[in-house]
């Protein structure tokens, strides 16, 4: 398979993984386009999207036994924010045999970086079974929709008080579970 078609497969494995393993409560969209690094965006059932992902497919491992991915952006607009994550998976077949979810402060932070080009050029490297600086992200694939969920919850979802202020008749409503 060529570039787009592992990365298409990558994006497919990781709907499919955390569809399946958040018992439906996890929604995921995908944009027309992909032009600005998001690929998938998730929510929780029943809300808006809270999530950016970008995914990043390996289909093999390097002489080294390591994953690796590169995500590159225009010099100086590399997506930082705790909701924009980084899923990087090793896919070599039809299942997903290692996951990181990684939020992009982090990514950011442990890639090594290289400019080039007038473009950031970010280069993740990582053992899919020991110890490195990007193993306390990995995550067993079969528990990818409950780790999404989890990081949707930990979000700030809250609309600043002051726009509530200046705006008449919003009403904030709280999820509510249960028939």
């Amino acid at each position: 398979m060529d570039r787009t078609q592992i990365g298409r497969a990558g994006e497919l494995a990781l709907a499919l993984y955390a569809l399946v393993t958040s018992d439906g409560e996890l929604e995921l969209f995908t944009p027309v386009s992909d032009d600005d690094h998001v690929d998938i965006t998730a929510a929780r059932k029943g809300g808006i999207p809270a999530l950016a992902i970008q995914v990043k497919t390996g289909p093999r491992l390097d002489a080294n036994g390591m994953v690796e991915a590169n995500a590159f952006f225009d010099h100086g607009h590399v997506r930082e924010h705790p909701a924009f994550l980084y899923a990087i998976l090793l896919v070599r077949s039809v299942a997903i045999e290692a996951a990181w979810i990684v939020p992009s402060p982090d990514f950011n932070r442990l890639a090594y970086r290289i400019v080039r080009d007038g473009r950031d050029a970010l280069e993740f490297r990582a053992y899919p079974d020991r110890a490195d600086r990007w193993a306390p992200y990995r995550i067993d694939p079969l528990v990818l929709g409950p780790h999404l969920l989890s990081v949707i919850d930990s979000l700030e979802q809250r609309i600043p008080s002051d726009f509530l202020n200046a705006v008449g008749g919003v009403v904030v409503a709280s999820r509510v579970s249960g028939p």
